[in-house]
């Protein structure tokens, strides 16, 4: 496992914003670190860096400079930066400075004015992170 530093205010969600997680510390990738490869956890990642392979968290948030180039598996998104690759989270919301490059396959989908995606949004009954091939 691959680990950024923990940041107290990543460790219980707020309503202030999307990468605090109820469950414990989140797993943080700092702006200034690339990752090629593949990250899992069944705990929260919060993605402010570069990751080039595929993320699958139970939580799984990219910020505004952070950067996803792969697949994205989550129980949750929630994307203020960009992603290049489809997304399948039951959750999906998608921000204001959001660009996706993808089809997010999602049950529940919010979309705040100003985010764009190039890509379907397939609905899906349910989506298992665990059990989607990568």
């Amino acid at each position: 496992m691959i680990r950024g530093s923990r940041r107290r205010a990543d460790t219980e969600r707020r309503d202030d914003g999307p990468g605090t997680y109820a469950g414990g510390p989140a797993t943080v990738i700092q702006a200034d670190l690339t990752i090629a490869g593949d990250l899992t956890t069944d705990g929260a990642i919060v993605i402010e860096g570069t990751v080039i392979g595929t993320v699958n968290g139970r939580e799984v948030t990219v910020r505004e400079c952070g950067q996803v180039e792969g697949m994205i598996l989550a129980e949750t998104a929630f994307i203020e930066g960009v992603v290049v690759g489809p997304i399948q989270a039951n959750s999906v919301t998608l921000y204001t400075s959001a660009h996706v490059v993808g089809n997010v396959f999602h049950h529940e989908l919010t979309v705040q004015p100003g985010a764009t995606i190039e890509g379907r949004r397939p609905w899906r009954p349910h989506i298992d992170r665990k059990q989607v091939p990568a």
